[in-house]
């Protein structure tokens, strides 16, 4: 069962039509047919107000009663190198540093999602470690992530070439990763051509994607980051725009 069908199965069960709906939620009909059938996707703000009307969670309705594997939740915030000092500052001084390293992050696309720079291929050097990692960032609130770990990078990427794979990004960072709350990884980055950032990612199995993702953000407001400078582009997709220029 699909979204639309759950907010039409759910809106029926209550005897309500779609024009009654509609009123609820300051919209048309035609808006709530739209839904129904999968034409539209209503935005999370009307998730949440079609949740609080049909008396359930907003994650059934984006997701029925699936939880979904291999999914990462995280934060971008640009900083300032003044704000990124006074940071890592906190952090050495409150947190446990689980990791500091030079990552570099190349990414491939494939044939078969060409131009879709939302679905990547991405080979990460990280010290000793090498990562293959397939992303989609198609989601808003989140990104999903599959990856394994291989031996040999060289041979990889010939296996890519051969495939028909082509690398579009490299990305170099500085990575400083601190545990919080038990629950986060805080990744402080100093990023080659692109600056300082921050990242905040949720640990373990997500549950309820929108109330991860509320907390997330309050989360964030107590490390005094300014969420007007949210960041919702990723890495590659910022030094692709940052080439373009």
């Amino acid at each position: 069962m699909n979204y639309g069908e759950r907010i039409s199965k759910l809106r029926q069960s209550k005897n309500i039509t779609q024009k009654e709906l509609a009123l609820k939620l300051y919209v048309t009909d035609k808006t709530i047919s739209s839904w129904e059938s999968n034409r539209t996707e209503p935005s999370l703000e009307m998730i949440v107000k079609l949740s609080e009307i049909l008396e359930c969670s907003a994650s059934y309705l984006l997701y029925g009663n699936k939880i979904k594997d291999n999914i990462e939740m995280e934060i971008k915030v640009k900083l300032t190198k003044e704000e990124y000092d006074n940071l890592n500052k906190l952090m050495k001084l409150k947190e446990n540093l689980l990791l500091e390293s030079n990552q570099q992050d190349i990414y491939y696309q494939s044939y078969c999602i060409n131009n879709n720079i939302n679905r990547l291929l991405r080979i990460r050097l990280s010290g000793n470690k090498k990562i293959l990692t397939y992303k989609n960032y198609d989601n808003k609130i989140y990104c999903e992530e599959y990856e394994v770990e291989v031996d040999n990078s060289d041979n990889l990427k010939k296996i890519f070439d051969f495939i028909g794979l082509k690398k579009i990004v490299e990305v170099k960072k500085e990575r400083k990763i601190y545990s919080y709350k038990d629950k986060y990884e805080v990744s402080l980055d100093k990023v080659d051509s692109l600056g300082y950032f921050i990242e905040i990612e949720v640990k373990g199995t997500i549950k309820n994607y929108l109330e991860e993702y509320d907390n997330l953000l309050k989360n964030s407001k107590n490390l005094g980051l300014n969420l007007n400078n949210i960041e919702q582009k990723r890495y590659p997709q910022l030094m692709i725009s940052n080439n373009d220029k």
